[in-house]
């Protein structure tokens, strides 16, 4: 199947805008050059006339001197561009691949989000490698990836998820915030995990008393005033000598007393660059001019307090003073003055103070990469349709158009309409090996997932009522906890039973009780059906045992479909639609022969 002309749209506006950035790199490159051979003459003119001996001659060293360092400035500006434009570059060949289908997966996981009890995670694959949160983490902070996660897998509210729609709906479009986000920070090369910020916020900062601060200020003057005193010949350098040995011993006495407090500041470094990106991200967005009621309450989390912005910019210029005191031409600096003590203390007092609101300005930043990364999805997948969310006071339904699996390829995607509510509870969908009855259960599900995310879904329309999902589709054995798969089975069916009780429930159930002898799957498969229709749960199960398909009967407002192959001839030519009835035939024998076995 040819590509859609959305997909060559897309692929056609990040070609061009490489072409831009290569176009703008070389102009830059030739800046650059130039004013290397400007400051190359400067330096061979300085040297000319400065080795004259001429006194006049030396004096007019001084004009192109002042010219070369006066140009410094403009040069290293122009290195800071070129490392802005290759970061461009980097971002949009990683787009035009991820809307190509070159590398569709981010390279982020979120598998440290992965929690052993959740009820659809591992079976939709939402989380882990080519996940759901693969495809859609086009963020920037280890922050915004638990962002991000808790919108995937935590259930909201249809005013929230309202808002949420209103917020992509907003964003998408702002191709140029999303590169300005990628410059955010001073490398690309930061993805600090979103514990290790929290572990460094919710560490009790030491309380440090002033006199501490004013003891080591008066440490400071008085070496400088002593040194500058040696200098000018004002007192004996034997007495500066005394002098500094004394402030010095003071200054000893004092870091011993505060050392165990200082160095694990001190050793913040990872937390430092993150703190630099964090400061950066909130700026710009108070810079936003948004519209939808959720980004002007996230933009208003920032404001509260009004200090916010500067408190976050004073904390970033202690980190970095920190981080410059870890090289050798600053170490000297360090000890002479106190500055990695007075920057620690600085630190510990911003944080007694700030703690607090730091928390509030984390979560609202991670919301709001977590949209905006949803609002990339949406720019990058036009086709797709935001879906419409109904009134809980509805029973439990979802009505989709074409609604195909998001992580598949849309050349590749083969689409079903799904009609779920008060008249047909569920599907039982029977089918041979490799017909796609899982990857059909796992569309409905990530779709659901997609669709209370706030993002559109792939399909041509969608309509659902609030539902939570509970599904059990990739269940195995557990050496480690002693669990079969059947065990594991019967545990999650029990917590989707125990869902179903408290909300309105989406089921999804591949290979009801495949574990155990027909006779008993019947049994435990109609209890669990039964429970389930009885909660006003809707959902889809499938089978390979043909028995259960009495299950799906009109009392029971279930019906049987089937995705057989349509040619009776080739049981394995499979199309990959849905069908009414029961599955007509299977394909174990064929698969069988194809690999030479006699039967």
């Amino acid at each position: 199947m040819d590509l859609p002309a959305e997909n060559e749209a897309l692929q056609a506006h990040y070609r061009k805008r490489l072409a831009s950035l290569d176009h703008e790199q070389s102009l830059v490159i030739s800046r650059r050059t130039r004013h290397r051979i400007f400051l190359l003459f400067c330096l061979a003119f300085v040297l000319i006339l400065g080795l004259r001996t001429s006194g006049l001659a030396s004096w007019f060293a001084l004009i192109p001197l002042i010219a070369g360092l006066a140009s410094v400035p403009a040069y290293l500006g122009l290195q800071s561009e070129l490392v802005r434009i290759q970061r461009l570059q980097v971002f949009h060949d990683t787009n035009l691949a991820r809307v190509d289908g070159t590398r569709t997966q981010s390279g982020h996981t979120g598998e440290e989000f992965y929690s052993p009890s959740h009820l659809y995670d591992r079976d939709l694959n939402v989380l882990g490698p080519n996940s759901l949160f693969g495809l859609l983490a086009t963020v920037r902070t280890g922050i915004g990836q638990r962002g991000l996660a808790r919108i995937l897998l935590d259930p909201a509210e249809p005013e929230q998820v309202l808002e949420r729609q209103q917020s992509v709906q907003e964003l998408a479009p702002l191709t140029t915030l999303r590169e300005k986000i990628t410059l955010l920070g001073p490398s690309r090369f930061q993805d600090v995990s979103a514990t290790i910020f929290d572990s460094w916020v919710e560490e009790p900062a030491p309380y440090f008393h002033p006199a501490i601060s004013w003891v080591l200020i008066a440490i400071s003057v008085t070496v400088i005033g002593l040194l500058l005193a040696g200098l000018f010949q004002r007192i004996a350098w034997t007495t500066v000598f005394i002098g500094l040995a004394c402030a010095f011993a003071v200054q000893g006495i004092v870091y011993l007393i505060v050392r165990a407090r200082v160095l694990p500041i001190l050793r913040a470094s990872r937390v430092a660059n993150q703190m630099q990106l964090f400061a950066d991200g909130v700026a710009l967005l108070d810079r936003q001019d948004f519209h939808s009621p959720r980004l002007q309450k996230l933009q208003q989390a920032f404001r509260e307090p009004s200090r916010a912005l500067s408190a976050l910019r004073g904390i970033q210029n202690q980190f970095d003073i920190v981080e410059q005191l870890t090289r050798e031409y600053s170490a000297i600096l360090s000890i002479l003055f106190s500055i990695g003590t007075q920057a620690a203390i600085s630190i510990s007092n911003w944080k007694r103070t700030h703690a607090g609101s730091l928390k509030q300005w984390i979560v609202a930043w991670a919301e709001f990469e977590a949209l905006n990364a949803l609002a990339n999805y949406a720019f990058e997948h036009p086709q797709d349709v935001y879906p419409t969310l109904l009134s809980r006071k509805q029973s439990g339904q979802i009505h989709a158009t074409a609604l195909g699996h998001p992580l598949i390829p849309r050349q590749h995607c083969i689409c079903n309409d799904i009609a779920l509510d008060a008249e047909t509870r569920f599907y039982l969908i029977s089918g041979s090996n490799m017909a796609g009855k899982s990857t059909l259960l796992r569309a409905i599900g990530l779709n659901t997932v997609l669709a209370f995310a706030g993002a559109p879904v792939r399909a041509t329309s969608l309509s659902l009522t609030p539902l939570r999902i509970g599904s059990s589709l990739a269940l195995t054995d557990s050496l480690a906890e002693s669990k079969s798969k059947f065990l594991a089975e019967v545990q999650r069916l029990h917590a989707i039973l125990a869902l179903s009780k408290r909300s309105p429930t989406l089921f999804l159930i591949d290979e009801l009780f495949s574990g155990t002898n027909s006779h008993d799957r019947a049994i435990a498969a109609q209890a669990v059906l039964r429970d389930l229709l009885r909660n006003n749960a809707i959902g889809a199960l499938s089978t390979h045992d043909l028995a259960l398909t009495t299950l799906a009967t009109p009392e029971n407002h279930g019906i049987n479909v089937h995705m057989a192959s349509p040619n009776s001839d080739d049981p394995l030519a499979f199309d990959f639609l849905l069908k009414p009835g029961i599955n007509p035939a299977s394909n174990a024998l064929a698969i069988i022969r194809m690999m030479d076995i006699e039967t």
